[in-house]
């Protein structure tokens, strides 16, 4: 089944005049051509090829290319080839050129601060590195911002307010707490009071994975997931990801805030 390729073709010919070019346009024009220099200064083509196969594709494009190149005097070198699909190709295109960005004046818009306070904020140890720095100072990844605003809380540094928590919701924030501040990336055997059944205690493991503390246990047990929706609910942990399987098991990827740290450290 024949289908659409898009193949680049990167020739080793620069300074390049503009009536080589067009020329070279004109000879591959039943290609759907795209004729220009690169960013390396090379001569490049873009052409069009229906094909079964991407070998086929390629095959094509580089015999029409490099004899068009030839014809118009461009030479016939080739030092570079790519190919996408029709598909890949306006997917690539539907993407941002870059990503988008956030400067102070953002970040206070971002986090309800004044610039004054964005602009202490930007210098934490905690908050995303900038990814350039400009005269109007410097800038940052807007997805990185938002992460650090689910963490970040309001009132660092004032005397925290008591936070009423269960045996078990006070247990669950020990062992995060303590697994977050240990570099073994083990899995610890955390076993709550249930509060459903006094008797008996509800049992999860807690590990490290991929920078954030994931706890796994059983979906039955309401113990566990009651007692991560209050931290949660009260700004002492956030939720990274969560993955359910219902009537077997859950993993929940969590990472401590400033003030579940503290909390911690008082019990």
């Amino acid at each position: 089944m024949s289908q659409a390729w898009s193949v680049y073709v990167e020739l080793a010919a620069r300074d390049v005049a503009d009536s080589v070019i067009e020329d070279l346009c004109e000879r591959l024009a039943d290609c759907e051509p795209a004729v220009g220099m690169a960013p390396n200064g090379n001569l490049s083509a873009r052409v069009w090829v229906d094909t079964s196969t991407a070998r086929q594709a390629i095959d094509i494009a580089l015999r029409e290319v490099t004899a068009a190149a030839r014809a118009a005097g461009a030479g016939q070198s080739v030092v570079g080839v790519e190919l996408v699909s029709e598909q890949e190709l306006d997917r690539r295109n539907a993407e941002p050129i870059v990503p988008e960005l956030a400067g102070v004046s953002e970040i206070a818009d971002m986090l309800g601060v004044g610039r004054q306070r964005a602009a202490q904020l930007a210098k934490r140890e905690d908050f995303p590195p900038a990814v350039a720095q400009l005269k109007a100072g410097p800038v940052f990844l807007t997805s990185q911002v938002r992460g650090f605003e689910t963490r970040w809380d309001r009132h660092g540094g004032r005397p925290i307010k008591p936070v009423a928590l269960t045996p078990p919701e006070r247990k669950l924030l020990g062992y995060l707490m303590a697994v977050s501040a240990t570099s073994s990336t083990g899995p610890v055997r955390a076993l709550l009071p249930d509060r459903d059944r006094e008797a008996l205690t509800a049992e999860l493991t807690v590990s490290h994975h991929e920078g954030h503390v994931r706890a796994v246990y059983d979906s039955r047990l309401h113990t566990v997931s009651e007692s991560i929706r209050t931290l949660r609910r009260e700004r002492l942990v956030s939720v990274e990801g969560m993955q359910e399987t219902p009537g077997e098991e859950t993993v929940v990827d969590l990472e401590l805030t400033s003030k579940g740290e503290r909390v911690a450290a008082m019990s």
